[in-house]
């Protein structure tokens, strides 16, 4: 017995717990949470390994990408079980916990305290309880890896930490928050009659903008921009572009409306713009992974607007957030955006 509760124990030291006993185990980083930090950094010392903390909320979509995408990862479990342990403290709860140190705080304080101004962050430990270094923002298995090496060796003394940007194309278009989940994760009903996924456009850029149809101003705009800017590419590339029309407005905004309020933005020779809607749950969670502005303005007649977040949000064709095109920006950089995605897409995406 003696046997089997130091596997157990070795497992949650090293950040990995199982479903069950009786089950196949499914391992993941950061499923242990501890108000007790004190705890967890002396027994990580006496491991010869370092403390990290996962600092999370629960409508944090950073935190919903790592937690599906990296911390269930075998690579990234066997690089981060080799020199750290984890422990997930949820910055939300009124609980007191102990820090590293020893000081007892609530856990907003304790975030306060290491400057992690948003989620998802990471903090690293010495032996003596004190903060060695804090990252915030999403990373994939890659950057995972790559912080990790970052705070094994020391290098925080030497230079900050960048991400690498190799691969990476270089556009007009704003860099996404580091906080924004790079393939967000939202479903709703087409006006084509599909569900949609980003995953269901694999293989085309897609170039997503949201709004309402009720809209006076920058919706129409934005679209017509849009139009153009997909009718400005070679014909040969126009097919790989797939403009999407998100609606804020569900109770307004049915998918008949939308089909006929999209047809007018047609690129002539690219793919006919799709609209999407969904419930209330569906556009809030739309809402929530891409930490967009809706805010209902009341009007004349029981009628209202919404103020909410304009521009194009450009996804490459492995459905990877790449950048936010701003409205108002010159129409000739969208399109020469566009024209760098289309490029390194397949040509199998023009259908």
């Amino acid at each position: 017995m003696r046997g089997v509760f130091t596997v157990l124990r070795n497992l949650l030291l090293s950040g990995l717990v199982c479903a069950s006993l009786g089950a196949q185990a499914q391992p993941t980083l950061f499923a242990q949470s501890s108000t007790q930090l004190d705890q967890a950094s002396r027994q990580a010392v006496q491991a010869g390994k370092t403390l990290a903390v996962w600092l999370t909320l629960p409508d944090c979509p950073g935190c919903e990408e790592m937690a599906r995408t990296v911390f269930a990862d075998p690579r990234s479990i066997q690089r981060f079980q080799r020199h750290f342990v984890g422990v997930q403290v949820d910055i939300s709860t009124s609980d007191p916990l102990t820090d590293p140190s020893g000081q007892t705080r609530t856990p907003a304080e304790f975030a306060r305290r290491l400057h992690a101004v948003g989620t998802p962050s990471l903090a690293f430990f010495d032996a003596q309880g004190q903060l060695r270094y804090r990252y915030t923002g999403v990373l994939d298995p890659a950057g995972f890896a790559r912080l990790l090496e970052f705070v094994r060796r020391g290098d925080y003394e030497r230079q900050p930490f960048r991400l690498s940007q190799r691969g990476q194309p270089r556009l007009y278009a704003a860099a996404p928050s580091s906080q924004l989940p790079r393939q967000p994760a939202f479903a709703l009903d087409g006006s084509d009659g599909r569900r949609h996924q980003l995953a269901n456009w694999q293989g085309r850029v897609v170039a997503l903008s949201v709004g309402y149809t009720h809209c006076p101003d920058v919706c129409p705009v934005t679209l017509s921009e849009l139009k153009a800017a997909i009718e400005a590419l070679p014909p040969s590339l126009r097919p790989r572009v797939q403009g999407v029309f998100a609606t804020l407005d569900p109770a307004r905004d049915p998918l008949p409306l939308l089909r006929d309020y999209l047809a007018s933005f047609n690129p002539s020779g690219g793919a006919p713009l799709v609209g999407l809607r969904g419930d209330d749950a569906d556009t809030a969670r739309l809402i929530q992974q891409l930490q967009l502005v809706a805010e209902r303005q009341p009007g004349s007649d029981a009628d209202y607007s919404l103020d909410h977040s304009a521009g194009v949000f450009l996804f490459n064709h492995h459905g990877q957030l790449l950048g936010v095109s701003p409205y108002g920006q010159p129409l000739a950089r969208l399109r020469a955006d566009l024209l760098t995605l289309a490029r390194l897409a397949p040509a199998s995406s023009a259908k």
